[in-house]
């Protein structure tokens, strides 16, 4: 089973790679940093947890996932992330690589074509996802740790609007 997970999770993230150069992206996660947006520790510590993955592909996705955040540091096209106090609260790896990875969310936030928003844990109504999202201009996928579900959604009406409201409902990033 670990092989295919680790398979389809490659897979998924060469997908999404491919998709960062064009047109906007709007993402959410609800228990972890954004993938785009992780530190190659921060990565590594989110994909072991599970134990379903060859430490190889941990390895490769650490990689595609660099690559993805180049291309996101050098792109033209709004991205917009939304991500919760929750995720940026829980010691992920400990102190070192939550600190890595909040400087690196400063300076991602300071990019001009970048917004971050942080989705406060008390939020009346509560808004509840369970799985993370993305959404381009070819597709939305839906991914849940570690398993990836890269589904071609072709409504996405539900989670244009979700991601709507979980925007406006985070506040701006600042440590």
């Amino acid at each position: 089973m670990g092989g295919d997970v680790s398979t389809a999770l490659v897979k998924h993230q060469r997908n999404l790679a491919l998709d960062e150069p064009h047109g906007q992206i709007r993402a959410f996660a609800p228990s972890v940093v954004p993938a785009p947006l992780q530190t190659p520790a921060y990565t590594r510590t989110v994909l072991t947890a599970s134990g379903l993955l060859r430490p190889e592909h941990v390895e490769e996705i650490i990689q595609i996932r660099t690559h993805r955040q180049r291309l996101l540091i050098d792109a033209e096209h709004p991205r917009t992330y939304v991500l919760t106090e929750t995720a940026l609260r829980r010691p992920v790896g400990g102190v070192e690589t939550m600190t890595e990875q909040h400087l690196l969310l400063l300076a991602l936030a300071e990019l001009p074509h970048v917004t971050l928003r942080v989705l406060p844990e008390r939020h009346d109504p509560p808004v509840i996802w369970s799985c993370a999202f993305t959404i381009t201009d070819n597709a939305t996928t839906v991914e849940t740790i570690p398993f990836p579900l890269a589904l071609p959604i072709t409504d996405t009406r539900h989670y244009l609007t979700h991601s709507h409201d979980l925007f406006h409902a985070a506040h701006p990033y600042r440590l």
